[in-house]
């Protein structure tokens, strides 16, 4: 008797997420998290970040006014990946986006 597999049409842990340009107004990444059905877009397309050449004193201030926001912890939200890529450890996308990878055990696709 042949069974139907259900779990074939659902997406793997192993997924990798998609950090793409947003095309939406005002914003400068999208990021797809294909896993969970759901995506976010975050970063002012406008502002500049650390990774455009902020200074470390205007990083320490972008992170104490943003530490206390609903998300900060959250993966599942815009300012998650605007903290870990776009003020993160490097000045440089790429080395950011391998930090990120390390620390939640993800790959992630850049589709820049």
């Amino acid at each position: 008797m042949y069974k139907s597999n259900k779990s074939e049409n659902k997406k793997t842990k192993d997924e990798p997420i998609i950090l793409k340009k947003s095309n939406r107004k005002g914003k400068r990444f999208f990021i797809s998290m294909p896993e969970f059905g759901h995506s976010h877009h975050f970063g002012s397309d406008v502002g500049k970040t650390y990774i455009d050449g902020r200074t470390d004193k205007e990083k320490e201030a972008w992170i104490k006014r943003h530490k206390d926001d609903k998300n900060w912890n959250n993966k599942h939200s815009g300012i998650y990946y605007s903290r870990h890529l776009l003020w993160g450890k490097f000045r440089d996308l790429k080395k950011n986006v391998k930090e990120l990878e390390k620390k939640d055990k993800v790959k992630i696709i850049i589709d820049i």
